[in-house]
């Protein structure tokens, strides 16, 4: 057996297209705007889902999907991109984190994370950029006395991605374990 068997429920390949940040334009689009023009993340009446705080448009819009009043204005796609994925982990953040008033660092942080990640080249035939690196979402690990705990209790903010790097034959690792504060 080897060390770490694979299988198809263990991993899921993520999309990864060549960063745009016009993803991000849709959050100034919707009426109310969940981003206004000037940066500001609209706020909302406190709330806690999931044993996370809601205080702001974004944050509800994230975490109450269809259920808030703020339909999310991403499809089932553009919310399966890897930068997106990103950028949602950055919002929602640790247990013990201080939220943002802007857009701004949210998606700075994001698109520094996705360009650490995934590996780009120029297509020599077409010029176009592309990605190469090929992003995995690892939700179990098989290890030979059995499985092994990959997260020390559920959340939807535990994650485990690793992108493979053909060019320079590396994977990179970003691991986050949410742990709750109370």
């Amino acid at each position: 057996m080897d060390m770490c068997d694979m299988s198809a429920d263990a991993a899921a390949l993520l999309r990864s297209a060549p960063l745009r940040t016009d993803i991000f334009d849709k959050l100034t689009e919707t009426s109310p705007p969940i981003v206004r023009s000037n940066g500001d993340i609209g706020k909302c009446m406190e709330d806690n889902r999931d044993g996370f705080q809601i205080s702001d448009l974004l944050r509800e819009m994230i975490l109450a999907g269809d259920d808030s009043e703020n339909a999310c204005p991403y499809s089932d796609a553009e919310r399966d991109e890897l930068l997106w994925r990103l950028f949602e982990h950055v919002v929602l953040g640790g247990s013990c984190c201080q939220y943002e008033d802007k857009v701004e660092p949210y998606v700075e942080t994001s698109k520094r994370l996705y360009k650490e990640l995934v590996c780009a080249q120029k297509d020599a035939a077409s010029g176009k950029v592309q990605t190469v690196s090929a992003v995995y979402k690892i939700n179990s690990i098989q290890g030979e006395a059995g499985p092994l705990e990959l997260f020390p209790s559920r959340s939807r903010q535990n994650f485990c991605y690793a992108a493979v790097d053909p060019v320079r034959r590396i994977v990179k690792i970003l691991y986050h374990a949410y742990v709750p504060y109370w």
